[in-house]
């Protein structure tokens, strides 16, 4: 979801953190928690870093076809149209947005979903390059609670492990036509996604709730309450 020390310090600090976070996450599987691939893993294929790229270059590019959001046998999961309830879009008056999707997923079927993402835009109206958030503004700036049948997923305590640091776009997304507001490219990523192995037959309750709040080096303030009612149907 986008709404507008040394490099090598910072990755490495991020990097270890999430390898002492992940053992927890994979601690809590243990107690019934839902199954999510590890983030350091090559789940189905590829890495975190390279899932997210992937479902970003499809959202900016073809999101309207939902035939091509399948890659091979994973699903790259839609996002709620979130509709705003309230506030104003600063940081001290967030706008809150409450979305809901119902989706039915065929049994067997692991999906790609991001939490927050920053993208970078190019634009035709004179406005320069976006610049992409510092590792520790985003880190701190945006909290995802994130929840499938009840259960924790990802939150507060382990959230870097889920993060993608700043990662070009090879090639940049060049958009089927401008945006409203003069973007017609994005051209970087970042931001917390996870990878999910297919979930059982039935019906399943996905809950996100987020505070996106920054400062600097762009001002604003989001909050996200996203539903999705996953039903994995054989039939």
């Amino acid at each position: 979801m986008k709404p507008k020390t040394s490099a090598a310090v910072v990755q490495f600090a991020i990097a270890t953190l999430a390898m002492l976070l992940w053992t927890g996450v994979a601690a809590a599987a243990g107690t019934g928690a839902p199954r999510i691939a590890p983030p350091g893993s090559n789940a189905f294929g590829k890495s975190l870093t390279e899932w997210t790229g992937i479902y970003w270059r499809w959202y900016y590019g073809t999101a309207s076809d939902p035939a091509q959001s399948m890659v091979g046998n994973v699903k790259l999961m839609p996002l709620p149209a979130g509709e705003l309830i309230s506030g104003t879009g600063t940081p001290d008056d967030p706008a809150l947005y409450r979305g809901q999707l119902e989706i039915t997923l065929r049994p067997g079927t692991p999906f790609v979903l991001p939490l927050a993402a920053w993208v970078a835009e190019r634009y035709n109206n004179g406005t320069p390059d976006d610049p992409m958030a510092p590792n520790d503004v985003f880190l701190d700036g945006v909290d995802p609670s994130f929840y499938i049948d009840g259960k924790p997923v990802v939150t507060e305590a382990n959230k870097a492990a889920f993060y993608v640091t700043p990662t070009p776009f090879d090639p940049i997304v060049v958009y089927p036509a401008p945006s409203s507001y003069g973007s017609i490219a994005a051209l970087a990523y970042q931001g917390y996604a996870i990878v999910s192995p297919p979930l059982a037959v039935g019906r399943h309750v996905i809950h996100l709730y987020e505070p996106y709040i920054i400062r600097t080096p762009f001002s604003f303030g989001t909050i996200y309450d996203n539903t999705w009612i996953v039903t994995v149907s054989p039939h």
